[in-house]
């Protein structure tokens, strides 16, 4: 009705202007030739729009999720960067804390590449290396066991050989022949004794004479000399042999069993060896301090697992919606446990310290007449009575179909608003153009 007010009032000043100048005749009436004048163009546009923040969004998160908590209420100022909106996002804060965990690990690695080793650690390294060079001290004694072994062993062979070759090659021709020479002297001092004998044996007392004690002295005499002839050319019986033998083959197998032993030996002085030079040269990484490779790597890790927690954390901030600027919640179009879709704003966000006008409904016949910087006159229905100064800040580029008409958006900037103004309420504007 107000609005209407305005109209009609409008058309009439118009209509008195026009009829007073002589210009044109009321609207509706006819010219001297009794023909139906034109009426007359107003020089004042009317649309409605809408009260709204200058910088304004419905928010929504990126991801779709279960609604766990929305902080501020309705009518609440935030800050820029405050947390507004989350999602059921525990899986999600679990792999951000995992990526946070593999940072600090990979940064601590890194740290301690450049820092280089640490005194306890060459001393570890040190001790490493005489432990190993003990081994083979070690390793160097079993092998000389081993080899003396083996030596001893030979020896004994030797000796046992010795031994049965000896006992094998007796009696000799010298050794009988010398065998035979006591028994040839023997028989020829008992055939001596028996003729002494023979010439006094018929004598009565022949017992006592001294032919008969000679002759019993050197059948003696040639009874052991064949005996000492038998054993001397008997040489070593069977059982002496194969005692003897016998022996050789228990040199031989103690022979075989030092060498057997002797490559463990060997393998155990090459491992022994091998380890000092291992740990030789991790002493000397270690004084020499991280390789350029060692330290890209090392680098290139930390910057692996830092992109792995900026893509976390990206995750987890589709879960979450976060004040792109301060200003004050207009709307929450969703509770805690409602299903938020991607799209769906969750709440309506508004800098309202700094309001202005948008119409709604302006004609495309209108906007051709407008510029930028005309003065408009803003009214409220909330504030009747009250006209509010304004210009025009901006005209769209493009068009709006609403209503079945195409309308475009002017933005209005209207100075002193009252503080009891509130976002969305309807606005009338009157635009005054030349023509």
């Amino acid at each position: 009705m107000k609005r209407l007010a305005m109209i009609l009032g409008l058309l009439v000043v118009l209509a008195l202007v026009g009829c007073t100048a002589g210009q044109a005749p009321a609207k509706g009436g006819e010219d001297a030739a009794g023909t139906q004048a034109p009426a007359a163009q107003e020089n004042v546009i009317w649309a409605s729009g809408k009260l709204v923040p200058a910088q304004w969004a419905a928010l929504s998160p990126a991801t779709g999720g279960t609604v766990k908590a929305i902080y501020p209420a309705e009518g609440d100022w935030v800050e820029t960067g405050k947390l507004l909106v989350e999602l059921d996002d525990g899986i999600l804060q679990s792999q951000v804390e995992g990526a946070a965990a593999a940072v600090a690990e990979a940064e601590a690695s890194r740290a301690k590449v450049l820092a280089g080793a640490a005194s306890s650690d060459l001393a570890a390294a040190a001790a490493d290396v005489s432990a190993a060079q003990g081994a083979v001290a070690q390793a160097l004694a079993a092998l000389t066991r081993a080899q003396a072994a083996i030596a001893a062993a030979q020896a004994q062979v030797t000796i046992a050989q010795a031994q049965y070759n000896e006992l094998a090659s007796h009696p000799t021709t010298a050794e009988r022949t010398a065998a035979q020479r006591p028994i040839d002297q023997a028989r020829i001092a008992v055939k001596q004794a028996q003729a002494a004998y023979d010439l006094v044996r018929d004598e009565t007392n022949i017992g006592a004479r001294p032919e008969a004690a000679a002759l019993e002295q050197a059948t003696a005499a040639l009874d052991s000399a064949q005996a000492a002839y038998n054993a001397t050319s008997q040489g070593a019986t069977p059982q002496q042999l194969a005692v003897t033998k016998a022996q050789v083959a228990a040199a031989q197998a103690q022979v075989a069993v030092a060498r057997g032993e002797a490559p463990a030996a060997e393998a155990g002085v090459q491992t022994a060896q091998a380890q000092v030079a291992r740990a030789q040269a991790a002493l000397d990484r270690l004084k020499a301090g991280a390789t350029a490779e060692e330290r890209g790597m090392a680098d290139a890790r930390v910057k692996s697992v830092q992109a792995a927690l900026a893509s976390a954390r990206a995750v987890l901030a589709q879960a979450q919606v976060i004040a792109p600027f301060a200003g004050q919640v207009g709307a929450v179009y969703l509770r805690a446990g409602e299903l938020a879709t991607p799209g769906q704003p969750v709440l309506a966000l508004g800098d309202t310290g700094s309001m202005r006008v948008e119409t709604t409904d302006l004609r495309e016949t209108d906007v051709a007449r407008l510029a930028i910087g005309m003065p408009v006159e803003v009214t409220f229905d909330a504030l009747p009575g009250r006209t509010f100064q304004g210009t025009v800040a901006r005209i769209a580029a493009m068009s709006s179909a609403e209503k079945w008409s195409t309308n475009y958006t002017v933005i209005v900037d209207v100075a002193d608003l009252e503080p009891a103004l509130r976002w969305g309420m309807t606005a009338f504007v009157n635009i005054r153009v030349d023509k």
